[in-house]
């Protein structure tokens, strides 16, 4: 073999051995990424999930209902405004009868709506929505078991905060349960937990089905209309409407 054989046997061994290193070298850094401490990680950027299960979940009065759970990221911004203004977090569960919901949001500025509120107009100003569909199938309206629901927070007859909904319009406080478990001067957590049949839902979810998704932040500055709305997924303002803009989950068992 002469010389210069030998230097580009030499160079191409040197050069598959390194593209192997690199190769395992990032396949170790992913698998690392992945697995993070222990236990399941708390958010998540891919599919949302409906966690499925027996148990049974009170508002306001979770307790650990919600522990190990992962909930689905919300910080996309269609519009102006980004991170410093509204993110958050939001977590989904169902049983046989019952489908609950937990939303965990940093506002920069949220604010108690008036309490006769035209919920048409909960939109505009200090508000979340969670648009959830059973079935995967594409459709360019909602269909019956469909839900757009929208939440807002009111301050009651004795002066505590108070979780209003609308689905199609306003929706009877004996259609659904809600509490406000946490308010401040930059973030709040509601909860609330609906029928199935309330949500248009005649069968229970099961392992394994598909739904589709989206959730939205509505943010406005303090005494003005909205300025900001934070998706998980679209990039535009047409989730309300069209299910085909929300993005893809799973129903899994819980862990």
């Amino acid at each position: 073999m002469s010389m210069s054989s030998c230097m580009v046997h030499y160079f191409s061994v040197r050069t598959r051995l390194c593209i192997a290193i690199l190769c395992a070298v990032s396949v170790l850094a992913m698998a690392s990424c992945a697995t993070g401490p222990a236990g399941p990680p708390r958010v998540h950027y891919e599919l949302a999930r409906v966690y499925m299960g027996q148990r049974a979940m009170t508002p306001g009065q979770s307790g650990d209902f919600w522990a190990g759970l992962t909930g689905t990221a919300v910080a996309t911004f269609p519009w102006e405004g980004g991170p410093d203004d509204a993110t958050g977090v939001f977590f989904l569960a169902a049983n046989n009868t019952h489908f609950f919901i937990r939303a965990e949001i940093n506002d920069a500025s949220p604010q108690f709506r008036h309490p006769d509120l035209a919920p048409d107009m909960a939109w505009n100003g200090t508000s979340i929505q969670v648009f959830f569909g059973p079935v995967v199938a594409r459709r360019g309206e909602l269909n019956a078991s469909d839900s757009d629901l929208t939440f807002w927070v009111v301050s009651g007859a004795d002066g505590e905060p108070a979780v209003r909904v609308s689905r199609r319009g306003l929706l009877d406080e004996r259609q659904f349960s809600a509490a406000v478990v946490e308010w401040t001067e930059s973030s709040y957590i509601i909860e609330a937990s609906f029928p199935l049949v309330v949500l248009g839902m005649n069968r229970p979810l099961v392992e394994g089905q598909g739904f589709r998704a989206e959730f939205r932040i509505n943010h406005a500055p303090m005494y003005e209309p909205r300025s900001v709305i934070v998706n998980w997924r679209t990039y535009t303002d047409d989730a309300w409407h069209n299910p085909n803009m929300w993005s893809y989950g799973e129903v899994v068992a819980r862990p």
